[in-house]
């Protein structure tokens, strides 16, 4: 606010408010005006009235905030300055300029944004990979994991052919490691301890061979009821639409029955009273056929219903049980066609039988006609004349050798191929005994690179990626060592000079070897079995793991632990 001062007044003017000094008595009015107040003898038309425009002012005192302050810079008055800011003009700048140097900013800006925003990314993708592979570390351990406990339940209850040879194969090294500790004790009782070995061994080879005895026998019942078991599925087929209709007819309905009647008699969980119902309801039925069969079935029923009525204490009829399930059984397979006055055209046309094999073979050694799923192929054959059980029989005359983590390897060739999409028949016809020849014999049983000899983690893969798989287009290398040889393009620019002369010779070695399987393959991509492999018609039967398995269901002789 400007304060105006006036010391001498010609013409009284009005006073328009403002200050006065209490010791000098100097006046600081708000305003002033140089001329006087209008003559009252003028005309009255268009003036203002002071008591309209103006309001009424009181005088008062009053006291600024800083008592040496001033807005006038004088000397004997102190004016603080710890917020004065000293500027200095600039250059001048054009418009054009301006946007220049706008531009220039934002692109700085956008520069470092972006180098955030990828940085930020590269972070994120970094956890991911960390998290990714952490994941695929812990699956990697929990398949390892459940492959370690399916063997181990394979071992205790086994099942296969496979399931033996690997206790042979237990029991092969207990027997070498005892007596590798022997000739290292260099004592006068090693004859005595030896002998103890080779009764122990025989010991344990008479159990599993009791175990396996019982399997064969759990397997020889169910071969026999094949034939009503096949007969009690429904006939499926998709309609237009794609839905999956089913069809039970009255050869479907009667097989079921008969089905029934046979669980039945194999159930030994019921009570005397119940168990000769059953036997009366058979019989009476049984009774309106006369052939061979319904004789021999009706005096076993009269003999059992004669044992059960005298209520003998602990009588045990396990015999006579099976006898019973075996007549009836050869009797249910001769219903259809026996030649009874009860039998009608509809019954003959019902006739329970197996489905015939399309394509057989005569065994040379067994001499059974078999069919041609049972011949298998391998290196050293020349035609197809001995079949798988006669070939193992003979190799495992000769030595024991476990063949399980060979037939993972060649599994894991055959699964890859046929996910690839491949048409090459090799990894199909190869066999157990061929991947064993082609990983301890020409590659030495140990990786190309890392030179591990732990079969659990080998792994036989495509040495050139793009082609498909054979004995001379492969390279042994654990799974890890799999996963990085596939990601790599070029292999002369990753591999030295002397490791791919090695693979080469090596590859040399095996097609010599196996120059025979060519003629098989052949043979084996114009039959059908080859087609409905790639259709995937073929269902194979899943492993023994620790979720599928059942006890309740299978053979509960368990070999005792003498390892």
């Amino acid at each position: 606010m400007t304060l105006s001062v006036i010391e001498k007044q010609r013409i009284f003017k009005p006073y328009l408010g403002g200050w006065r000094h209490k010791i000098t008595g100097v006046k600081y009015v708000n305003a002033a005006s140089q001329t006087g107040p209008l003559s009252k003898r003028g005309p009255r038309k268009n003036t203002c009235c002071r008591a309209v425009q103006c309001v009424q002012t009181n005088d008062g005192t009053t006291q600024s905030v800083r008592h040496r302050a001033t807005q006038m810079w004088r000397g004997d008055y102190y004016v603080p300055n710890e917020a004065d800011k000293y500027m200095t003009v600039k250059s001048y700048e054009s418009y054009i300029d301006m946007q220049f140097n706008l531009d220039r900013h934002a692109c700085v800006i956008q520069r470092n944004y972006r180098a955030y925003k990828w940085k930020k990314y590269i972070k994120e993708c970094a956890q991911a990979y960390r998290e990714k592979c952490k994941k695929y570390e812990e699956e990697k351990a929990i398949a390892n994991k459940l492959r370690h406990k399916q063997n181990i339940l394979r071992q205790i209850y086994p099942r296969s052919r496979a399931d033996f040879d690997m206790l042979y194969g237990l029991i092969e090294r207990w027997r070498f490691d005892r007596l590798k500790d022997i000739k290292l004790q260099l004592s006068k009782a090693s004859q005595r301890e030896k002998c103890k070995i080779i009764e122990k061994t025989v010991e344990m080879l008479n159990q599993i061979d009791e175990h396996k005895q019982a399997i064969k026998r759990s397997y020889r019942k169910q071969r026999a009821l094949r034939f009503l078991t096949v007969n009690c599925k429904p006939i499926r087929w998709s309609s237009y639409k794609g839905n999956l209709v089913e069809m039970v007819t009255i050869k479907i309905q009667n097989a079921r029955k008969l089905k029934k009647i046979y669980d039945a008699l194999n159930n030994r969980d019921v009570s005397s009273e119940e168990r000769i119902k059953l036997l009366i309801t058979l019989k009476k039925w049984v009774e309106t056929h006369n052939c061979v069969e319904a004789l021999d079935l009706l005096s076993l029923l009269d003999q059992e219903i004669t044992l059960l009525n005298r209520k003998i204490e602990d009588l045990s009829l396990d015999y006579l049980n099976e006898r019973i399930t075996h007549t009836y059984l050869n009797f249910v397979r001769m219903y259809g066609i026996c030649g009874c006055e009860c039998i009608t055209t509809e019954s003959k046309d019902n006739e329970l039988r197996e489905p015939l094999e399309t394509e057989t073979k005569l065994c040379r050694n067994c001499l059974k006609l078999l069919p041609i799923r049972r011949f298998l192929a391998h290196t050293r054959m020349k035609k197809l004349t001995i079949c798988s059980s006669c070939s193992s029989l003979s190799q495992r005359n000769i030595a024991h050798v476990d063949y399980d983590p060979y037939m993972f390897i060649l599994n894991c060739v055959r699964a890859e191929e046929e996910h690839r999409g491949s048409t090459s028949a090799l990894a199909f016809i190869m066999q157990e005994q061929d991947i064993y020849h082609l990983v301890n014999h020409i590659w030495q049983g140990q990786s190309a690179l890392s030179k591990t000899r732990d079969l659990f983690i080998l792994r036989m893969v495509r040495y050139q990626k793009d082609i498909e798989w054979a004995p001379w287009n492969c390279i042994l290398l654990t799974k890890d060592e799999a996963d990085l040889h596939y990601n790599i393009n070029d292999l002369a620019t990753i591999y030295s000079e002397h490791l791919i002369s090695q693979i080469d010779l090596r590859h040399l070695t095996a097609k010599n070897y196996f120059k025979q399987l060519m003629i098989f393959e052949k043979i084996f991509l114009e039959s059908c079995r080859f087609s409905e492999i790639q259709n995937e018609e073929i269902k194979y039967k899943p492993s023994l793991t620790v979720e599928n398995y059942d006890p309740s269901k299978k053979y509960k002789a368990k070999i005792k632990n003498t390892l």
